[in-house]
C-alpha cells in the first residue's frame, strides 16, 4: 500500500531466506491432479508445500478464491516460503484484474505486501520486479514503479516488455526523452511488439517530432539494413513530422523485409492516406487489421478511411468493432457518428456526435486534473505541504470524482493544518471508494493527528475488516487503543502485529 508520504514504511519480512521451488507445472493441472492434491491436503492439513500446491492448481483451474484460501493457509503455516508469498501475491493480483472493481485496491495493497515478502526471502523470484512495477502503477507511486520496472530491464535486458513497462511509467514522470529510447529498445527487441509501436507514437507526440529524430532513426536504419522494424521507426518519425511521401518510401520497404509486420502496414497506411492514395492506404490497413484484428487503432483507421472512398456500410461495421476493443475512442465515436449521419441514422449519429464530445471533454479535465495530481504528490514527497494542497486542489476542481486528488488532498491538507478541510476530502476519497483500506489506513493516521483518537480507531478497524493482514494498520491500531487506556486489546492487535512483521517496538501508554 501507498501509505502516508511522511511516515510511510516498506513492510520487511524476518524470515531466514528459503529456497524458491518455482511453479507447479501446468500439466499437472487437471481434474485428476486436483483430487490428488484435496486427497492430500485432507490427510496432511499442516503441510505447507501441499497446501500451495493445491493453491497453484485452483488458480490454473480457475477457481481463484479456493486457490486464495489454500495459498493464505501455506503461508501461515510456514511464513518463510518464498513460494507460498509469491503464488498468494499473484493470484491477489489475478482478482484484482479479473474484476476490475474499486474495492479491489485492497488486493493490490495486499498483494504489494506479501510480494514484498517473497523477494525479501528469495530476491532472484522470476518476474518479481515486473509485478512489484505494475503494482506500484496501479496504486500510484510512480517513482517506485520505475524503481522495480529498471530493476526488470537490468535483469532481463533482451525483454521487450520489460522496456516497455520501463517506458510506460517514465511517460508518467514526464521523463519523455528516456521514455521513447526505451520503447525504440522493445520494438527492435520484438518488431511485431504493437503495443509498443502505438506507445512510442503517443510518446512522441507528446515530446514533439524533431529534425534531430529524423537524423537520428535514419542512421540507426542505415546500421541495420536489414531490420524491418528500423524502417518502421524512421517512417515513422518521418509521418509525425509531415512528410508523408518519404515516410511511405521507408515503409514500402519495410513491407518488402517483413509482409507480416502489423504495424508497417499500418503506417504505410497512414502516410498513403495522407498523400491522397486512398484505396492502397485503405489496402494496408485491410492487412494490419488480419495481421492484429484486436487493435482498436488499426480498425478505427480503416474504418476511416473506407468512408472516405464511401464504403459506409463497411465503415460503420470497422468502427463498431474499433469501440467494441475501445469503447473510449473519441475518434472513433465521431467517425461512426459521421458514417451514421451519411448512412440516413441521424439518431444514432447525434448519440455517437454526443459520446465523442464527453469523451473529448472529459479527457481534457482528467489529463489536467492528473498534472495537478502529479505535481502535488511529488510536493508531498519534498515535504512542500501547502504547495501539494494548492496542486491537489486544482486537479479536484476540474475533476471533483478524482478519487486520487481527493486521497492526497486529505494527506496534504491533514500536514499543512487544515483538519476541516482534510476530513471533508478523506470523506469525498471514501464516498466514491468505500472499500479502499489504502485511504481508510490514511484517514486514521490524519485523524489520529488532529488528535481525534476514537474517530481515529474506527478508520483503523475498517482498514483491517477490508485487509486484515495490514501489519502497519495492526500496529497503528495498537497505538490508539493503548493511549485511551485498552490495554488488552491494544497488546492483541500489537502480537498481530509483530506476527506479520511490523511494530517491533513494545506500545507503551501515552
Amino acid at each position: 500500500m501507498a501509505g502516508h508520504p511522511g511516515n510511510r514504511r516498506r513492510l520487511r519480512c524476518s524470515f531466514a531466506v528459503a529456497c524458491f521451488a518455482g511453479a507447479v507445472a501446468a500439466a499437472q493441472t487437471g481434474t485428476a491432479r486436483l483430487d490428488e492434491l484435496r486427497a492430500a491436503a485432507s490427510r496432511s492439513p499442516g503441510s505447507a508445500e501441499i497446501r500451495n500446491e493445491l493453491g497453484v492448481a485452483l488458480g490454473e483451474s480457475g477457481d481463484v478464491e479456493g486457490a486464495l484460501r489454500e495459498l493464505e493457509a501455506a503461508v501461515r503455516l510456514n511464513p518463510a516460503s518464498a513460494e507460498a508469498h509469491y503464488n498468494l501475491g499473484t493470484t491477489l493480483i489475478k482478482r484484482a484484474q479479473a474484476a476490475r472493481r474499486e474495492e479491489n485496491r485492497t488486493d493490490l495493497g495486499r498483494a504489494l505486501t506479501t510480494l514484498r515478502c517473497a523477494q525479501d526471502l528469495q530476491p532472484t523470484l522470476p518476474h518479481i520486479h515486473n509485478l512489484l512495477g505494475w503494482l506500484y502503477r496501479e496504486i500510484g507511486d510512480v517513482d517506485s514503479a520505475v524503481e522495480e520496472f529498471r530493476k526488470a530491464v537490468r535483469a532481463e535486458p533482451s525483454s521487450a516488455k520489460a522496456h516497455n513497462n520501463l517506458a510506460s511509467v517514465l511517460v508518467l514522470q514526464k521523463n519523455l526523452v528516456e521514455a521513447i529510447s526505451s520503447y525504440g529498445r522493445a520494438v527492435e527487441l520484438d518488431p511485431h511488439f504493437v503495443a509498443a509501436y502505438l506507445n512510442l507514437a503517443s510518446a512522441m507526440q507528446q515530446k514533439g517530432a524533431r529534425e534531430e529524430a529524423v537524423e537520428e532513426r535514419r542512421q540507426a536504419a542505415l546500421r541495420q539494413p536489414s531490420s524491418a522494424a528500423a524502417r518502421v521507426l524512421l517512417g515513422h518519425v518521418l509521418l509525425l513530422n509531415d512528410r508523408s511521401q518519404e515516410a511511405a518510401h521507408e515503409l514500402l520497404h519495410a513491407v518488402k523485409l517483413s509482409p507480416r509486420l502489423a504495424i508497417a502496414h499500418y503506417y504505410l497506411g497512414q502516410a498513403l492516406r495522407l498523400a491522397g492514395e486512398v484505396d492502397a492506404a485503405a489496402k494496408h490497413l485491410a492487412l494490419a487489421v488480419q495481421l492484429s484484428p484486436e487493435t482498436a487503432d488499426f480498425r478505427s483507421q480503416l474504418g476511416a478511411a473506407l468512408l472516405r472512398m464511401g464504403k459506409v456500410e463497411e465503415s460503420v461495421s470497422e468502427l463498431n468493432q474499433a469501440l467494441r476493443l475501445n469503447p473510449s475512442d473519441a475518434s472513433a465515436h465521431y467517425q461512426l457518428a459521421n458514417a451514421l449521419r451519411k448512412a440516413g441514422t441521424d439518431e444514432a449519429a447525434r448519440r455517437h456526435f454526443e459520446r465523442a464530445r464527453e469523451l473529448r471533454s472529459a479527457k481534457l479535465d482528467f489529463e489536467q486534473a492528473g498534472l495537478f495530481t502529479v505535481n502535488g504528490i511529488a510536493d508531498l514527497r519534498a515535504g512542500r505541504f501547502a504547495e501539494a494542497a494548492g496542486h491537489l486542489r486544482e486537479a479536484v476542481a476540474r475533476k471533483p470524482d478524482y478519487v486520487e486528488a481527493n486521497f492526497y488532498l486529505g494527506i496534504a491538507l491533514s500536514q499543512s493544518g487544515e483538519p476541516e478541510e482534510a476530513v471533508r476530502a478523506f470523506e469525498t476519497a471514501l464516498t466514491l471508494r468505500p472499500k479502499s483500506a489504502e485511504i481508510r489506513y490514511n484517514f486514521g493516521i490524519a485523524l489520529w493527528k488532529m488528535d481525534r483518537p476514537e474517530e481515529a480507531i474506527r478508520e483503523f478497524r475498517q482498514t483491517l475488516t477490508l485487509d486484515p493482514g495490514n501489519g502497519i494498520a495492526h500496529c497503528a491500531l495498537a497505538q490508539a487503543l493503548a493511549r485511551q487506556g485498552s490495554a488488552a486489546e491494544a497488546e492483541q492487535a500489537l502480537q498481530r502485529a509483530r506476527e506479520l512483521g511490523a511494530c517491533g517496538e513494545p506500545v507503551r501508554n501515552q
